[in-house]
């Protein structure tokens, strides 16, 4: 049996590939806030799984249409916060709607713009 033999490019664009990958893990752990769940049966693993890598392929998604980063697009978006607002009297509650900063309106018409 031959043993083959890969050239420096091939190497090279492997570790780049595989840097992505380990990329794509630190953002779903600190970016997304996932957190280990400790699971014994099968179906509830792989649920777990299916939910990580959902939110690692949307957020992907919002970095490449957007072009920032996760982090960046997550602190753009707790800026737009709904206020509510207690009547005392009547004991109702109105929601006061925040309208998105100019930034966020750019961020999702980037967003809803087709492939």
């Amino acid at each position: 049996m031959e043993a083959s033999v890969a050239d420096n490019n091939t190497i090279i664009e492997r570790y780049h590939e595989l840097y992505k990958i380990e990329q794509a893990f630190r953002i779903s752990k600190n970016d997304l806030q996932t957190r280990p769940i400790f699971h014994f049966k099968e179906q509830p693993i792989k649920l777990h799984i299916l939910i990580c890598f959902m939110a690692l392929v949307v957020s992907k998604h919002i970095e490449l249409k957007t072009g920032i980063s996760i982090k960046k697009f997550i602190d753009e978006s707790k800026k737009v916060v709904d206020g509510e607002i207690l009547n005392h009297i009547t004991q109702k509650v109105v929601t006061v709607k925040a309208q998105p900063t100019q930034k966020m309106k750019k961020l999702i018409s980037l967003l809803e713009t087709p492939h």
